[in-house]
C-alpha cells in the first residue's frame, strides 16, 4: 500500500513538472503574425484579436496549456531553438515558429469598376421599390470605398442628392434623410450634401432645429476645405474684383476729365497755333485730339492717360493723386490677374489630377495620362507620390514601389513618402526594407501626421516579429503625435491592405502648389496686357506708362509758368489771366462785380448774381443725379474724389457679385444654395451703401 501512494504521488509530480514546463515554453511564443498573401484555415482566421484604434497594441494572447503527458512520458523539455534569421533579436523563437503564428493582411479583391456596378445595383433597387436591397448596395459601397482606399464619391453624392430632392417634392422626409446621409458620408467634403440632409432634417422635424444646424454647419464647413468650392468662390470675388477695379478706375478719371473739360478747351484756343480760330473750331479740334487714342484703338490706358494729360493742370492736389492711382490700378491688372488666376486655378489643372488621384476613385485614363507625362516630362514629387497611392490602393504593388521611389529620389527632404513606401515594402513582405524605410522618414522629419504614421505602422511591424516591447512604445510615440489622424486613418482589427497600414495623404496645400505650374496665369496675364494696352510692345509694358505718369508730376514744376486758368469760385467761368487779368481764383467778372464798387450798374449786377445762383444750383443739381445714377460718382463731380472713387469702387463691387450671382468660375457641381447665399449677402450691402452714399452726396450739397 505505501509503495502504491509513493508510485501515485511521484507520477503527480512529474505530471505538474510537465504541464509547468510546457506552459514556460508556450507562453514565451507571442503570436506575431506577418504578410502572407494567401488565406489560413478558418480555425485560424477566427483567432484574429481585435484591438481599439488609437490605443497600444496589447501583447497577442498566449497559448493555452497543453494536457500533460503520461507519467512514462514525462522528459525534460528541449532547449529554446536559437534564433533565427527572421527573428528580433532577443526573442527566442524560430522562423518556422513564427511564421505559424503569422495573421494575414488581406490583399484588395474588390476592383474599381464594382462601385458603379454596386450603384447600379442601389438604382435598380430604389426603382423597384425595395428599400432593403437598396441599402445593402449602400453598404457595399461603403466596403468597397474603405477596402479601395477612396474617401469621396462625388459623383455619386450629387445623385444621391438629387434624389433626395425629389423625395422633399414627394413629402416623404424620411426617405430625403437617408439620400443625404448616404451623399454625406460617400462625399463628405462636397457641401451640397451636408446642405441637402439639413433641409431633409429640417422637413422631417421642423420643430428639432439643432440636427439642421449640425448638418448646416459641416456643410459650411465642408466648402471651407474643399478645394473645388474653395477656388470657385475665390475666383467670384477675385473677378468681381478686378472688373469693379477697372469700371471704378475708368470711371474717376472719365469723371474729372469732363469736370474740367470746360477750363482745357479754354486755355486750348489760346494756342498759338490755334488761336487765329473761333472758339467752337479750337473746341472741335481739342476733342478730335483727345478721342485719337479711342479712333485708332489704342487701348484703355492709352485713353486714359490722354484725358489725364488733357486736364492734369487743372487737377487739385488731391484729384492728381486719385486720378494717379486709378491709373496705376488699370496697369496693375494683368499682373493682378495673373496672380487671381494662380490663387484660383483648380479645374483642369495637374493638381486637379493630383487631388482626384489621392482622394477620389480616379478614372484609369487620367492614371494613364500622368504616367505617360511622368514617362515623358517628368512629375513633381507630390504628382508622383499619388499616382503611386493610387496603385497601391488597386493592389498594384510592383508598380506602386516604382512611382514611390522615384517621389523620394525627386525630393529627398521629405519623409512622407517614405511612410507609404515603406507600406508597400511592408505588404510585399520585405520587412527589414519597410523598417529602414519608416526609421528614414522619422530621420527626415515631416509634418506630425507623417511622423505619428510612421511609428503607428512601425509598431506593427515590431509586433509582426514579435518585439512586444517595440512595438508598444512605437504606438506610444504615434498616440502623442496625432491621434486624430490616427483615429481617422488607423484600424487595429481590419485587416484589409488599405486600412490596417496607415498611408500619409498629401495636404491640400500641398497639392494646390501644383496648380501654380499651370500655364493659364501667364496666358491670362498676357491676354489682359494686349487688351489694356493695345498695339503697345510687350518692351514697352509698363514702362512707358509709368514714364509718362512721371512726367505729368513732373510738369508741375513748370506749371506756374504755363498759368493755366481756374474755375471761377461764384460763377465757374474760366479765371483767365490772358482774358481778364486777374490771377485770383475768381473771374473778372466777378471781380468787378463783387470786388469792385461802383464798376457795373445794378442791372448788371443783378444779371451775374443770378448767374451765380444757376451756377450753384446747376452744380447741386449735378452732383445729386450723379449720386443717384453712379452712387461715387456724385461725391467725385463735387470736389471729393478720393471718397468718391473708393464708394464708386465698392459699390462696383457688390454689383459685380450680383451680375454674376451664378459664378465666374462655377464648380464641376454648383449648388444653388451657394448662388442663395451670394444674393443675401451682397443685395443688402449694396442697397445699404447706395443708401449712405446718395444721403451723403445731398448732405454735403445742401444749401446754406
Amino acid at each position: 500500500m505505501l509503495a502504491f501512494l509513493t508510485g501515485l504521488r511521484l507520477r503527480a509530480v512529474a505530471a505538474l513538472l510537465a504541464a509547468t514546463l510546457n506552459l514556460g515554453r508556450t507562453s514565451a511564443q507571442v503570436r506575431a503574425p506577418t504578410i502572407v498573401e494567401e488565406d489560413l484555415p478558418a480555425e485560424e482566421a477566427r483567432e484574429r484579436a481585435a484591438t481599439r484604434p488609437g490605443e497600444p497594441v496589447p501583447e497577442p494572447p498566449q497559448a493555452a496549456p497543453e494536457p500533460a503527458p503520461p507519467p512514462a512520458a514525462a522528459t525534460p523539455p528541449p532547449a529554446p531553438s536559437a534564433p533565427g534569421p527572421g527573428a528580433m533579436p532577443g526573442v527566442t523563437i524560430s522562423p518556422e515558429e513564427l511564421k505559424k503564428l503569422q495573421r494575414p493582411i488581406d490583399p484588395v479583391h474588390v476592383e474599381p469598376e464594382k462601385l458603379a456596378q454596386l450603384w447600379q445595383t442601389r438604382r435598380a433597387a430604389a426603382r423597384e421599390q425595395d428599400p432593403g436591397r437598396a441599402r445593402a448596395a449602400a453598404q457595399a459601397i461603403r466596403e468597397a470605398m474603405l477596402e479601395l482606399g477612396v474617401e469621396s464619391l462625388p459623383w455619386l453624392a450629387v445623385a444621391e442628392v438629387r434624389e433626395a430632392e425629389r423625395a422633399l417634392q414627394a413629402r416623404d422626409p424620411d426617405d430625403a434623410v437617408e439620400h443625404a446621409r448616404f451623399a454625406s458620408e460617400v462625399a463628405p467634403d462636397l457641401p451640397e450634401a451636408h446642405m441637402a440632409l439639413a433641409r431633409a432634417r429640417l422637413a422631417k422635424e421642423p420643430t428639432r432645429p439643432l440636427p439642421a444646424l449640425a448638418a448646416l454647419g459641416a456643410g459650411l464647413a465642408a466648402a471651407a476645405r474643399e478645394p473645388h468650392t474653395v477656388r470657385a468662390f475665390l475666383g467670384d470675388i477675385a473677378g468681381a474684383a478686378l472688373a469693379a477695379l477697372f469700371a471704378a478706375a475708368s470711371a474717376t478719371v472719365a469723371l474729372l476729365f469732363l469736370r474740367h473739360l470746360r477750363l482745357f478747351l479754354h486755355d486750348f484756343h489760346h494756342l498759338p497755333v490755334v488761336r487765329s480760330g473761333t472758339p467752337v473750331q479750337a473746341a472741335v479740334l481739342a476733342l478730335v485730339l483727345v478721342s485719337l487714342p479711342l479712333l485708332f484703338r489704342l487701348g484703355p490706358v492709352a485713353m486714359l492717360l490722354t484725358a489725364a494729360v488733357a486736364v492734369w493742370l487743372y487737377l487739385s492736389t488731391a484729384e492728381r493723386a486719385t486720378t494717379t492711382v486709378a491709373i496705376l490700378a488699370v496697369i496693375a491688372i494683368p499682373y493682378l490677374g495673373r496672380e487671381a488666376v494662380r490663387a484660383t486655378s483648380w479645374q483642369g489643372t495637374l493638381a486637379d489630377d493630383v487631388y482626384e488621384l489621392e482622394h477620389g476613385d480616379a478614372s484609369p485614363s487620367r492614371a494613364a495620362s500622368l504616367a505617360g507625362r511622368a514617362a515623358a516630362d517628368g512629375l513633381p514629387a507630390p504628382a508622383l507620390q499619388a499616382l503611386g497611392r493610387y496603385h497601391k490602393r488597386r493592389g498594384e504593388l510592383a508598380e506602386a514601389r516604382k512611382l514611390y521611389e522615384a517621389a523620394a529620389a525627386s525630393d529627398s527632404r521629405s519623409g512622407d513618402v517614405l511612410v507609404n513606401l515603406g507600406n508597400v515594402l511592408f505588404l510585399q513582405g520585405e520587412m527589414e526594407a519597410a523598417k529602414a524605410a519608416y526609421l528614414s522618414a522619422i530621420d527626415r522629419g515631416g509634418s506630425m501626421s507623417a511622423l505619428a504614421a510612421a511609428h503607428y505602422n512601425l509598431s506593427k511591424l515590431y509586433l509582426r516579429l514579435a518585439a512586444v516591447e517595440q512595438s508598444t512604445e512605437a504606438r506610444k510615440k504615434a498616440q502623442q503625435e496625432d491621434p486624430d489622424y490616427l483615429a481617422r486613418y488607423g484600424s487595429d482589427d481590419d485587416f484589409r491592405a488599405n486600412r490596417w497600414l496607415v498611408d500619409v495623404t498629401l495636404p491640400v496645400d500641398r497639392i494646390a502648389e501644383l496648380a501654380g505650374h499651370d500655364p493659364a496665369p501667364r496666358a491670362v496675364a498676357e491676354a489682359l496686357r494686349r487688351r489694356l494696352a493695345g498695339p503697345l510692345e510687350r518692351a514697352s509694358w509698363p514702362w512707358l506708362p509709368l514714364t509718362l505718369l512721371a512726367l505729368l508730376w513732373g510738369s508741375l514744376a513748370v506749371a506756374s509758368r504755363l498759368s493755366p486758368s481756374r474755375a471761377c469760385e461764384r460763377c465757374g467761368r474760366p479765371a483767365c489771366h490772358r482774358c481778364d487779368g486777374v490771377s485770383a481764383a475768381v473771374c473778372g467778372q466777378c471781380v468787378n462785380v463783387f470786388y469792385r464798387q461802383n464798376m457795373v450798374d445794378t442791372r448788371d449786377r443783378m444779371r451775374k448774381e443770378a448767374q451765380v445762383r444757376r451756377h450753384a444750383q446747376w452744380g447741386r443739381l449735378v452732383a445729386r443725379a450723379m449720386a443717384v445714377v453712379g452712387g461715387g460718382a456724385g461725391q467725385i463731380v463735387s470736389g471729393r474724389a478720393p471718397l468718391g472713387a473708393v464708394l464708386l469702387f465698392l459699390l462696383m463691387f457688390l454689383g459685380a457679385v450680383i451680375w454674376f450671382w451664378q459664378g465666374v468660375l462655377p464648380p464641376p457641381q454648383p449648388a444653388p444654395y451657394a448662388a442663395v447665399l451670394r444674393l443675401t449677402l451682397a443685395v443688402p450691402l449694396f442697397l445699404a451703401l447706395y443708401a449712405l452714399t446718395v444721403r451723403d452726396a445731398f448732405r454735403r450739397t445742401r444749401e446754406d
